[in-house]
């Protein structure tokens, strides 16, 4: 047997490695409020925002401890599915 691979499944984007120290948006939605900056300590558990998404408030909760080296998003900014958030030191 040989396998013909399609022209789409070739230019198809490659899986990556998570980088921990990134977090990204999983769902669309609006930012109500934003609780970390660049240059706080966030411990494991400490809510870094909360987004109102499909009619409901989504808090997020930090996976990870460390220094925050940069917020990319402010407060009542509207966030697209898979954008850089919050990058840790």
């Amino acid at each position: 047997y040989e396998t013909i691979l399609t022209k789409k499944f070739k230019e198809r984007a490659h899986w990556h490695p998570k980088e921990e120290k990134k977090i990204h948006s999983f769902i669309p939605g609006t930012m109500v409020t934003v609780n970390v900056k660049a240059g706080d300590t966030v411990k494991i558990g400490d809510t870094l925002w909360t987004c109102n998404a499909m009619k409901m408030l989504n808090t997020y909760n930090s996976p990870i401890a460390g220094t925050a080296k940069k917020v990319y998003v402010k407060t009542g900014e509207i966030v697209p599915k898979g954008v850089l958030l919050v990058e840790f030191k």
